[in-house]
């Protein structure tokens, strides 16, 4: 799987959540989930190095046509981005989808491509 990362240290955690959010929802895509992992494991009792916050994000055409053409594709469904505090800095980090899903069925890597330029773009406003 290859990931696709970004530095963005000139950014606080919680402004770079709100931007990563609105980017998100402008490009059309929903947040289904939000996981912020230092928060979660705090709670707990134990401990995390540094903030992990992780977004479950879905486009619903994408995911229909996607699902469309396989139903057990769904098993890579929703996206997934997020922010890792690693030394001091922070980096938005997503698995590109065009290396989680392969496909042969044109219409679903369309929706790959797409997808895939809409990561980029996301994280192209958090500069």
């Amino acid at each position: 799987m290859k990931m696709v990362k970004k530095n963005v240290s000139e950014r606080n955690f919680e402004s770079l959540k709100a931007l990563l959010k609105k980017a998100i929802l402008k490009e059309g895509f929903s947040i289904l989930s939000e996981y912020d992992f230092k928060k979660i494991l705090t709670s707990k009792g134990m401990k995390c190095n540094g903030n992990a916050y992780v977004i479950d994000m879905c486009n619903p055409s994408n995911a229909e046509k996607i699902l469309a053409s396989e139903i057990s594709l769904g098993i890579n469904l929703p996206c997934k981005i997020g922010i890792f505090e690693e030394k001091d800095r922070y980096n938005v980090i997503y698995p590109e989808p065009t290396s989680i899903i392969k496909t042969e069925d044109p219409g679903v890597q369309s929706s790959l491509n797409e997808i895939s330029g809409v990561l980029k773009r996301i994280i192209a406003t958090l500069e």
